[in-house]
């Protein structure tokens, strides 16, 4: 077994850095014993954390699914999400060319300030014909685009 002074020869570390790795492997143990000493007595019926997001998950996936049966596009990938948002989300799809600031910022990732840019372009440039048109405004990408895409519409 490695003593404390053959780890701190061997690796050239100080006797603070030694001390260190001895904090830190503690903190690990005691923290990996905590962890299974919880899941022990949870029992084997304890909901992961990961799914109090499941029913919002499942309403994205369905979206996501119909906009890109619409388009003919992949569908995007449902186990991340990219953006937060206040609020629910918008029950059916927003028009883009006739949606308040109030009715914009309720979809992911856009808020106040996206929401008046979006309105602003729309007054500059003329009702969006596509869309895609939303890629035009100031700050929209791809990436923020796609988060978009399931819950907006042109009419």
């Amino acid at each position: 077994m490695i003593s404390l002074t053959d780890l701190q020869h061997r690796f050239g570390f100080t006797s603070n850095e030694v001390a260190l790795i001895l904090f830190l492997s503690v903190t690990l143990m005691a923290g990996a014993g905590i962890r299974w000493i919880r899941s022990a007595d949870q029992g084997e019926t304890a909901i992961p954390p990961d799914s109090a997001y499941a029913a919002s998950d499942s309403e994205f996936a369905a979206r996501s699914a119909v906009a890109a049966a619409d388009t003919g596009a992949p569908a995007p990938r449902t186990h991340t999400r990219s953006f937060p948002h206040k609020g629910p989300l918008p029950s059916a799809s927003i028009d883009i060319n006739s949606a308040s600031v109030a009715e914009l910022v309720r979809l992911p990732g856009i808020g106040d300030a996206y929401a008046r840019r979006i309105i602003a372009y729309r007054d500059g440039h003329g009702r969006f014909s596509r869309i895609d048109d939303m890629m035009h405004v100031s700050g929209i990408g791809p990436k923020k685009f796609q988060a978009l895409r399931p819950f907006v519409t042109v009419r």
